[in-house]
């Protein structure tokens, strides 16, 4: 068999077999270790998740650790080297009976569960049950579960999986302890992603990588996926502009060229832009989303003190945003977004996309170029500031008429007619 077909993908290679393996779900790691110390393991688990974020894996990690044959007792961290915790490893364990809900839903297939329970383990401590996608599962099904979920003989465990747990019946919730898997943030799979390139030796730019964890979106088999995918495009040294190509996203060269021709108020260069995004059969909504994050990206620079923590980019390239950003104010940014996000449907309502596209460029300039409320208030206070000073400054360079007691009673004279003021009494 040649190497090629040999090749296991990212996603499996550094899948997790030990705890201390597992990223980003501290929370569920930590409390199933101390479950198993002090030996309050439960019957039954429902892990919950988004797609890619461990829920199978801590499932049959938490599977060896029961099963684990380096100690007479379960332990926090399997061993992985045992003929347990190999054959889970492998999917080849006779007392590991992984299930797919979505594929073995009726009740016909959890009565072969319902049947089969009670015989003991062939070579472990726990004959243990891993259903994924358990909310797939009909009602029928799930009512047959129910008694043996409640009240399973002391050799078997139950782990569900699930990705939309208000599907499962509150009957079976109540009867497992439940732990909510986090989204994977950028930052750790931007950190993950970064630390296996090193160790794959693969060479990947900074941006690149990050280019990578954006697209997990939260799920780190889809970013190792997405990875596989910019490996075979590029080969072993990967830059941002290959993973852009591969995913149909628009080169940040050309957002950066483009923003500063939004702010020089260079109609042509803005056109221009938007003739080479079309050119390179990059998807218009993409593309006006890539625009959406750009300008969002600015306002947080502007915005906060520490944006590291909210901007998903290296920090080579938010040196280049903080760099752009200079050139707005932050009611043009947001004023730009506003815009951007009212082109999204108009998109996908006509097939004159390049002329929609140019259409909100020079609306953006039009942004850049209009004098907003808070510059004209400005202005108006200055001008304002000024003529007071200008009066004051007049005022200071009259000369002043001196006062005399004879003004004052020819003045009292004119306003009060008729008056004996001045007369001697």
């Amino acid at each position: 068999m040649s190497e090629s077909n040999n090749y296991q993908v990212l996603a499996r290679r550094w899948r997790p077999q030990r705890f201390s393996e597992v990223v980003g779900q501290d929370h569920i790691v930590t409390t199933l270790k101390n479950a198993i110390i002090q030996k309050r393991v439960g019957q039954g688990y429902l892990f919950i998740g988004t797609r890619g974020t461990g829920k199978t894996t801590i499932a049959r990690i938490l599977a060896k650790a029961l099963n684990c044959q380096s100690s007479d007792s379960p332990v926090p961290e399997p061993c992985c080297e045992c003929a347990s915790c190999q054959a889970i490893r492998d999917g080849s364990s006779l007392d590991v009976i992984e299930i797919d809900g979505a594929s073995n839903r009726t009740i016909d297939n959890i009565r072969q569960i319902r049947d089969t329970v009670s015989i003991a383990p062939v070579s472990s401590r726990f004959k243990i049950y891993i259903i994924d996608e358990v909310h797939m599962l009909t009602k029928e099904a799930f009512n047959a579960l129910l008694k043996t979920l409640e009240e399973p003989p002391a050799h078997v465990k139950f782990f569900f999986a699930t990705t939309d747990p208000q599907k499962i019946p509150p009957t079976i919730l109540s009867r497992v302890q439940k732990f909510e898997l986090h989204r994977m943030d950028w930052n750790t799979l931007n950190a993950y992603l970064s630390m296996m390139a090193e160790k794959e030796g693969l060479k990947a730019s900074p941006d690149a990588i990050a280019a990578v964890a954006r697209a997990g979106n939260g799920s780190m088999r889809d970013a190792l996926s997405v990875f596989d995918q910019v490996l075979a495009w590029g080969g072993e040294s990967v830059t941002e502009k290959d993973v852009a190509a591969l995913l149909g996203l628009t080169n940040r060269e050309i957002i950066i060229e483009l923003s500063d021709a939004i702010a020089r108020k260079d109609h042509e260069s803005a056109l221009r832009c938007v003739g080479k995004v079309m050119e390179g059969g990059r998807d218009p909504e993409q593309f006006i989303l890539s625009l959406v994050q750009f300008f969002r990206n600015l306002t947080v620079l502007k915005v906060t003190s520490d944006p590291g923590s909210l901007l998903e980019e290296s920090p080579e390239y938010m040196a280049e945003l903080k760099k752009a950003g200079e050139k707005y104010t932050i009611g043009q940014l947001t004023a730009a977004i506003d815009e951007l996000l009212q082109i999204l449907p108009k998109l996908s309502a006509t097939e004159a996309k390049q002329t929609v596209l140019e259409l909100a460029v020079l609306k953006l300039i039009h942004i850049r170029a209009r004098i907003s409320p808070d510059m004209i208030f400005a202005k108006l206070e200055a001008l304002e500031k000024g003529s007071v000073l200008a009066e004051k400054e007049k005022e200071n360079s009259e000369p002043k008429k001196k006062e005399t007691p004879e003004g004052d009673v020819a003045l009292a004279k004119q306003l009060f007619p008729g008056s004996r003021l001045g007369k001697n009494q």
